[in-house]
């Protein structure tokens, strides 16, 4: 059933189950959330007159107030089901959207619901994969291996022998979590107006993350992709397993991938494995990921990395997975070095570099800051530290100084954290410098390359080429608007005369500026890329043009200078 509600923010707003509204206000209620309601129902709108329409259970103080706020927040997310627990558990991996108490509460949040039944789940993968069931199968198990709230996992075998397992999304999931969204949705946008305060939370905006989170989530196409670069990325690496998908086999609902036999990480013992081998393993890994490919998995929980016969290691459950673009992983790289050497100023900087910020930054207060959070590892062994953690305070210091730290890098923060939590517990005395430093140094490489640099410097030329470019036709579009009387020039000054003498002055300046900066890419260029086969006093040719062109630009930016500082001392 849909019901219209107008007066809100946005023109139109629906509630696509009216019953189920009512549902999640009860279970607010019953948690001890009433006053939250109670601002919606005394607002001034057609949801608040909705909202008094409604009947609610009395709420039992005395039993909401022996419990902690996060803990009543967890058991509302419990109590509402996939959606929830879905919104809990990505909120339960982002310091930037949640509290530590109501994240660590959060990862508590459990998928207890119950499986459904085997004949739904055989005609959705029959319409899905467009075949029957026996015609894509040798061998189907109709009980389940796993069930969570999105889906469920059941084991198989295709006709070629190969032991898989399916993927089901649960049926009517997706429709429920759409519903679910709009609902939050409307109710963060009610409550931002009635509440300021809580717009510095940006509530509707954490929904509209999660949206977007869930949404690809719901798609196992996704999933199947990221299992697909993640067995390329590590297809030279005997040590790890990512399981093989089955892409004529998998579609948005339905998933097929390789059957990996083993065991939990923390469980290798039971194999015969040296766990502090495996530990080696398992952060080298992750580390690759991060460092290397700019690509991994957002998880890496016990559960999801599995010990194998021989020492291998498997890594399950590709759906959520983290992004780094070149630059952050410079700059990750940047703070890293710069909390190994104790450097407060470096780290300052590569953090502010990491993100965004609208309004100016006090860098004093801000190196204050960042300098506390380092002071608690300055004097302990780098061995001794745990790295991620001090990553995951440093992002929560920027976030208090309004610097927006990318999502992809929360989550790999806490991917760090987590995989370096499982190492530790399989080898107490593992170092995480000896770890690391290997793919700092093939980073920083990387990045000093000269193949790297010239290529920077070609971008940066074609660049200022472009704006070069563009010039004639902006300086035509300035004419034609002068001759229309259509250009106004507002100017406050006194002395006319001197005044035209500091612009032409000015211009001079960027003007010999712009021909420094060309002769120093354009040498740059004519080194890194240049081919002639001749010699100049035995020296080739393209070298001595290159530092020709540096020693004119030398020249002219000396000259500027000792201008610019004659100037200032008539001043």
């Amino acid at each position: 059933m849909t019901y219209e509600i107008t007066g809100l923010p946005n023109p139109v707003h629906y509630i696509r189950d009216f019953k189920r509204f009512q549902e999640i206000l009860s279970v607010l209620v019953r948690h001890g959330f009433g006053h939250l309601v109670m601002e919606l129902k005394h607002s001034d709108s057609a949801l608040g007159r909705l909202i008094s329409s409604f009947r609610f259970a009395g709420l039992d103080e005395g039993k909401t107030s022996l419990i902690t706020v996060a803990e009543r927040i967890r058991l509302v997310f419990q109590d509402l089901g996939p959606t929830f627990i879905k919104l809990g558990q990505i909120l339960s991996t982002r310091p930037d959207l949640a509290s530590d108490e109501i994240m660590i509460e959060l990862q508590h949040l459990q998928d207890n619901v119950p499986a459904f039944a085997f004949p739904e789940a055989r005609n959705l993968i029959e319409v899905e994969l467009g075949k029957k069931l026996e015609d894509a199968f040798a061998s189907f198990d109709v009980t389940p291996l796993g069930t969570a709230s999105i889906g469920q996992v059941y084991a198989a075998q295709l006709h070629q022998g190969t032991d898989v397992v399916i993927k089901v999304q649960r049926p009517g999931v997706r429709s429920l979590i759409e519903s679910d969204i709009s609902l939050m949705l409307m109710v963060a946008r009610q409550l931002e107006n009635r509440i300021p305060e809580l717009r510095a939370i940006d509530p509707v905006g954490i929904i509209e993350q999660f949206q977007r989170a869930v949404s690809r989530e719901l798609d196992y196409t996704n999933e199947m992709r990221n299992a697909r670069r993640f067995k390329a990325a590590f297809e030279e690496n005997p040590r790890v397993v990512v399981p093989a998908a089955y892409p004529e086999f998998s579609t948005r609902l339905v998933f097929t991938m390789q059957r990996i036999r083993g065991v939990r990480i923390t469980e290798s013992a039971s194999l015969g494995i040296d766990p502090r081998k495996l530990a080696d393993v398992a952060i080298d890994s992750v580390l690759t990921m991060v460092f290397e490919h700019g690509f991994f998995h957002a998880d890496p929980h016990p559960g999801n990395i599995y010990a194998l016969e021989g020492g291998k290691i498997a890594f399950l459950d590709l759906g959520m997975v983290g992004h780094l673009d070149e630059g952050l992983r410079f700059r990750l790289a940047d703070l890293i070095v710069a909390l190994v050497e104790n450097d407060i100023d470096a780290a300052a900087r590569a953090l502010q570099a990491m993100g965004i910020h609208d309004e100016p930054i006090n860098r004093a207060l801000f190196n204050v800051n960042v300098s506390e959070i380092m002071h608690k590892i300055i004097g302990i062994p780098i061995s001794e530290i745990c790295l991620s953690e001090i990553i995951q305070d440093l992002f929560n210091g920027a976030r208090r100084h309004k610097i927006k730290i990318p999502p992809d890098c929360y989550l790999m923060g806490k991917a760090l954290l987590t995989v370096e939590s499982v190492a530790r517990n399989l080898n107490p005395d593992m170092n995480i410098e000896t770890a690391i430093t290997p793919h700092l140094k093939r980073l920083m490489i990387m990045r000093n390359t000269p193949a790297r640099v010239g290529k920077l410097l070609w971008r940066r030329l074609s660049e200022a080429a472009d704006i070069m470019g563009d010039l004639p036709e902006q300086a035509s579009e300035i004419l034609a608007l002068m001759q229309h009387s259509k250009l106004t020039l507002r100017v406050e000054t006194v002395e006319h005369g001197s005044t035209m003498m500091q612009v032409e002055r000015l211009i001079g300046k960027i003007i010999a500026a712009i021909i420094v900066a060309a002769l120093v890419l354009s040498s740059a260029m004519f080194i890194t890329f240049s081919k002639i086969d001749y010699l100049i006093m035995g020296v080739p040719a393209q070298l001595v043009l290159g530092v020709a062109g540096y020693l004119v630009a030398a020249l002219l930016g000396v000259h500027m200078v000792r201008q610019v500082i004659r100037q200032t001392d008539r001043s």
